[in-house]
């Protein structure tokens, strides 16, 4: 079995498999699925208050919110020079390398901090979330968002399978046990004003493509690096699995059950 495998850092050395999974949920979601609505209603800002948005990935929350007329001092973090980079493209908008469990930022410095489908990439998620409660003023909020348990597991484990047959299987440290099980007892130990709110949802899809889009998405996932020799042979393999089931299974979507759990904490 194969030792090596991806990383955080290769994951997000570039923006396309992020992009492609962002889409994904955009477009197959069974029911609307906005999850920057979610939070945005968790903060309930009134349009002045700096913030900083931790794992900021590409910085298209921090546009979102200059979209909608935020005047506040905006701040990415990201551990990816890749994101840090597409971030700093944003006008008015802060972009900074760095990790989540030792923020470069002073005590109280932001009346809002967010940490968005990141928890689970973290080596040390509690001291991240010390960071957070750190960073963030008295009666500043930070709100935390992270997947189920299991979620998509059913497209996962397709690629799971074939990358098996290839001695491959996923790194370990690239996800953590954060979910949405895991999370609330996790924040509770740092934060007391804590408020939970799960949604649930599904992906479904309808014609094979793009289900074997977001199924190579995964691959560094489940172990499968971009340079890795059997890549092809694998991605080969899906596409048979893929369109074999939707033969076999003429007028029947494959759908995948997802969701996440949006935790808003405020700090005292």
């Amino acid at each position: 079995m194969s030792t090596g495998g991806p990383t955080l850092a290769s994951e997000y050395a570039t923006l396309s498999p992020l992009q492609v999974r962002i889409d994904t949920h955009r477009e197959h979601s069974e029911r609307p699925d906005d999850p920057v609505s979610a939070v945005l209603g968790a903060l309930a800002l009134k349009g002045s208050e700096a913030l900083a948005d931790i794992g900021c990935g590409d910085g298209r929350f921090l546009a979102d919110l200059r979209e909608r007329g935020h005047r506040g001092r905006l701040v990415g973090l990201d551990s990816s020079a890749a994101m840090v980079t597409a971030t700093a493209q944003l006008p008015d908008v802060r972009a900074v390398l760095g990790e989540a469990e030792a923020l470069p930022f002073d005590d109280a410095e932001f009346d809002a901090t967010t940490a968005r489908h990141m928890l689970y990439h973290v080596p040390d998620p509690q001291r991240a979330l010390r960071e957070l409660r750190r960073v963030t003023r008295p009666g500043g909020r930070v709100v935390v968002v992270v997947n189920h348990a299991g979620t998509c597991a059913r497209t996962r484990q397709l690629v799971l399978d074939r990358a098996a047959e290839h001695g491959i299987s996923p790194t370990p440290g690239l996800l953590n046990a954060v979910d949405s099980t895991t999370l609330p007892d996790m924040m509770g130990e740092v934060f007391t004003d804590l408020h939970i709110r799960r949604y649930d949802n599904a992906l479904v899809f309808h014609t094979p493509d793009p289900l074997l889009r977001f199924a190579e998405a995964l691959f560094s996932f489940c172990g499968i690096t971009p340079d890795h020799p059997h890549r092809s042979a694998i991605l080969a393999a899906l596409t048979t699995d893929i369109h074999t089931w939707f033969t076999t299974h003429p007028g029947q979507p494959w759908r995948d059950p997802k969701g996440y759990t949006v935790a808003t904490a405020t700090v005292e």
